[in-house]
């Protein structure tokens, strides 16, 4: 018998062992990932702040919760609380608004910066519609549960009545009659 040989396959073998063992341990930080599968994001939030009117938390604020589960369906996020679901069909906003009704939730209202990260973490390079929607008559941005959005909206002078989230760091108003995916949110139980 060949001892060399032997020798040889044992060191390769080990080295294979390690090298698959970094791999696991360190691929997830080289693409900016987490082990929970949910992309990390470091820096600022675009123009976050100028949505809500300030960049530093509420004394009362809660840290965004990264788990699923809890309370919610099978494919809903999990967030302070509440149920988030994701699509991945598209659709105008009154179908979007009607296919969150049907699953017994309503389309997001994206009420607090910490909710605005979160779900900005979630959405990536897609855009979502949310439950925010321009009133002509009043002149105002409403949410769907009819409270008035005071904050900053993109685009809002491109006569776009509806808001999508995703893309970019912003609220984005966006053509209600153009097919976007859509953001459903509803209490945990």
């Amino acid at each position: 018998m060949n001892w060399h040989m032997i020798i040889s396959g044992l060191i390769v073998v080990v080295i294979k062992v390690v090298g698959t063992t970094f791999f696991l341990l360190y691929f997830p930080q080289i693409f900016n990932k987490s082990d929970d599968g949910f992309t990390t994001t470091t820096g600022s939030y675009g123009t976050v702040s100028q949505i809500f009117g300030s960049s530093s938390p509420s004394p009362n604020s809660f840290p965004a919760t990264r788990s699923s589960g809890t309370g919610c369906p099978k494919e809903w996020e999990f967030h302070q609380g509440r149920c988030f679901f994701l699509s991945t069909s598209e659709s105008p906003w009154n179908e979007s608004r009607e296919f969150c009704e049907r699953k017994g939730s309503t389309l997001a209202i994206v009420n607090t910066l910490e909710k605005l990260r979160f779900l900005q973490d979630l959405t990536e390079a897609e855009k979502y519609f949310i439950g925010l929607m321009y009133h002509r008559e009043e002149k105002k941005w409403r949410w769907i549960n009819n409270s008035v959005f005071n904050g900053n909206v993109t685009n809002q002078n491109q006569n776009f009545n509806c808001v999508t989230i995703g893309l970019t760091k912003t609220l984005d108003a966006a053509s209600c009659d153009i097919s976007y995916r859509r953001i459903c949110e509803k209490n945990a139980k």
